[in-house]
């Protein structure tokens, strides 16, 4: 069959690398659907508090941690960051968005292990410069707490 270009889906699953324990608390992101759901959760966060009396005094309403170097989590992580500090910054008045944390979890010693190390040390400064704590070497445990060690 003669064809221009040859585009292969060969499809995905979500994995948890042993741990199918963490799928109620850790959604995919593979579908329209999934996308829609996450931005909902998001915006919610934001919104919830605008709502709260003292913003300054729920961090955990802002702290948000992607776990997964590969492509998907550093697009995801880039865009909320920039979601945060530019689409967002002039909507809420009761605090901040750019107060946003946002931390990138990589078990590898590196993100985006399927590139080349130019192009993974190049997305880490960016997503660094936008403000996302990227932190490698770090696996994450039960206790919802990264072991290892931020490098960069």
């Amino acid at each position: 069959m003669p064809y221009d270009y040859l585009v292969m889906a060969t499809g995905v699953h979500h994995s948890y690398f042993g741990h199918d324990e963490y799928a109620p608390y850790a959604p995919g992101l593979k579908t329209l659907t999934d996308a829609v759901q996450l931005r909902n959760k998001i915006l919610g966060a934001f919104e919830d508090c605008e709502r709260t009396l003292n913003p300054q005094d729920h961090p955990e309403l802002l702290t948000f941690v992607i776990v997964g170097g590969g492509p998907t989590g550093v697009e995801l992580a880039g865009a909320i960051a920039e979601l945060a500090r530019q689409t967002l910054a002039k909507e809420f008045r009761r605090f901040d968005p750019a107060s946003l944390k946002l931390i990138l979890v990589e078990a590898g010693p590196r993100i985006l292990p399927a590139f080349a190390e130019s192009l993974a040390a190049a997305a880490t400064a960016k997503l660094t410069k936008l403000g996302v704590e990227v932190r490698t070497g770090a696996a994450v445990g039960e206790s919802g707490r990264g072991r290892g060690h931020r490098e960069g």
